[in-house]
């Protein structure tokens, strides 16, 4: 691909492949090119030098992929 935005086959086929480190974690692209990704309940909280910083709670979705996704014609 090397930079070349102009081949959009080579974009998409690059982008599924989606394994690269993630501020999001792990996911991976769905049919309609949107993030399938889990979702966290996250709570602020004061660290031990009374930084505030996230707290990840627990996972609210796991996997989770937009709700229209199969209405979508893209491949």
């Amino acid at each position: 691909m090397k930079g070349d935005l102009g081949n959009k086959d080579a974009i998409r086929a690059e982008m599924r492949k989606a394994n690269y480190a993630s501020v999001r974690g792990p996911y991976r692209y769905g049919n309609n090119h949107f993030p399938i990704q889990n979702f966290y309940l996250q709570d602020v909280v004061k660290d031990t030098d009374g930084t505030y910083t996230l707290k990840t709670v627990a996972t609210a979705l796991k996997d989770h992929q937009d709700r229209y996704h199969a209405q979508c014609q893209m491949k």
